[in-house]
């Protein structure tokens, strides 16, 4: 008998439960564990990037995520950098130019098809030649040194901290620069690639100074020649003379 009233009783209190959820306008919470859902790697690396602790080549850099490593994008942080996870449980962020991975922010267009692609890159050389105009007569000119707090920079030094305000990690010195990105012919140059010179003697192909393409047969570069930031003509003169070669990293 007392088993039977200790019976009615958890029931009438279990509806008194519901009833005052439900008079609350709150839901009554089921009395199973909460799953949580899988995370998905859907991304594919498909060119070695750095995975660094900020958005910004000056963040420490965690590790190198591997050509052919899946990872999960976890939110696009601007048009420049992705928020990522790793299978090894590492969270940090990369580059988030299309020729490191196959991520698509799902804009509703085709990745396949070279409209969708142009414009971008278009856009971040636009912003590049832009940013080195900006920085004419404010910048000085030292070999050997990178200095951005004080603007002192070398011809190296100067495009890497031009292509850091656009999320692009170039490293410091030609020797570097020279092999970055992708070859291109001096014919088929478009705005925002480097351009090689050896400006030592007759030019034996020695590669010692680079510069930024604008378009229209001119680069932008710093020289000691002026201390500073110059424009100079690509397609004749001295300069076209002392050209080497050309790398696109956009």
């Amino acid at each position: 008998m007392q088993l039977e009233l200790l019976k009615k009783k958890f029931v009438i209190v279990g509806m008194s439960a519901v009833i005052g959820f439900s008079a609350l306008g709150i839901a009554p919470t089921p009395f199973t564990s909460k799953v949580e859902a899988a995370v998905t790697y859907e991304t594919k690396v498909i060119s070695g990037v750095n995975l660094r602790s900020q958005p910004s080549t000056s963040g420490k850099q965690i590790r190198m995520i591997s050509k052919g490593e899946s990872i999960n994008v976890i939110s696009k942080v601007n048009s420049y950098w992705l928020k990522v996870s790793t299978k090894d449980n590492k969270t940090g962020f990369i580059s988030a130019n299309s020729k490191y991975t196959n991520y698509n922010s799902g804009s509703g267009s085709s990745s396949s098809g070279s409209g969708s692609s142009q414009t971008p890159s278009s856009s971040k050389a636009d912003k590049v030649i832009s940013l080195a105009q900006s920085y004419k007569g404010r910048v000085s000119y030292d070999f050997g040194t990178r200095n951005p707090s004080r603007l002192i920079f070398d011809c190296s030094s100067f495009t890497q901290f031009i292509f850091d305000k656009v999320g692009v990690d170039l490293k410091w010195g030609t020797k570097v620069q020279k092999s970055q990105g992708s070859a291109v012919s001096k014919s088929n140059l478009r705005k925002g690639d480097l351009v090689f010179f050896d400006t030592i003697g007759s030019n034996n192909r020695a590669i010692n100074h680079v510069g930024i393409y604008m378009g229209a047969g001119k680069f932008i570069h710093n020289t000691p020649s002026v201390d500073g930031i110059a424009i100079n003509n690509l397609s004749s003169g001295w300069w076209s003379s002392h050209y080497v070669s050309a790398r696109r990293v956009l």
